[in-house]
């Protein structure tokens, strides 16, 4: 792709500022967030065993009792582990990440207040010298 010189050459760039809402607020980031995303693998997970164990139940040779057996342990079974098992643990990373966000904001504000409460020590102790 060529691009005239006169395009690049002669402009300059356009600041748009800085949207300080980004700079505060973790849900305000857009960064993605661990739980929808274990939810989304576990489900992808528990299809692929459904497919896997109708696939195996109906190419593997066998009675009808073995290929219902072969549906529920290849199958069935997996793929209710791995959804449940994604849901709940998708559930707890939610909960961890919303845990860790109030506790990092409430040991921000007393890192805050103990050192305004240091500088206003600091303060009176150098004006009584």
């Amino acid at each position: 792709m060529s691009v005239p010189e006169s395009a690049i050459m002669g402009r300059a760039p356009i600041y748009n500022g800085i949207n300080r809402a980004r700079l505060h607020s973790s849900k305000a980031r857009g960064s993605p967030q661990p739980g929808p995303a274990v939810m989304r693998a576990g489900n992808h997970l528990a299809v692929a065993c459904l497919f896997f164990g109708a696939a195996f139940a109906a190419f593997v040779s066998g009675s009808l009792e073995q290929r219902l057996g072969n549906l529920f342990s290849f199958g069935l079974i997996p793929a209710a582990g791995f959804y449940a098992g994604g849901h709940i643990l998708g559930q707890v990373l939610v909960f961890g990440v919303a845990l860790c966000d109030m506790i990092m904001s409430r040991c921000f504000r007393y890192a805050v207040r103990l050192v305004s409460d240091l500088v206003s020590w600091a303060g009176t102790h150098v004006s009584n010298w």
